[in-house]
């Protein structure tokens, strides 16, 4: 329950949280990610996808997590685009 409330309110959060570039080129984004920052960037991305892309579950994504995210397919270039 308390996991779901943190997610919740790093949602709502996101109103207020800056946007990443356009790219999506790992070298210019700067880690770790917060929930926050990260849904800005892919806004398609849900808090459960969030859940998996943080492997270690610290709530951030590290490179190595955003990277194999990458690799794996669950996020891509297009993410972003709308």
């Amino acid at each position: 329950m308390k996991k779901h409330l943190a997610i919740a309110a790093s949602v709502i959060a996101l109103a207020g949280a800056p946007a990443l570039a356009d790219s999506h080129d790992a070298a210019e984004h700067e880690f770790p990610l917060t929930m926050a920052d990260f849904m800005m960037a892919y806004p398609d991305v849900t808090p459960e996808e969030f859940e998996q892309i943080d492997t270690d579950g610290d709530g951030q994504v590290s490179e190595d997590e955003y990277n194999e995210a990458r690799e794996s397919g669950v996020i891509g270039d297009d993410e972003s685009e709308g």
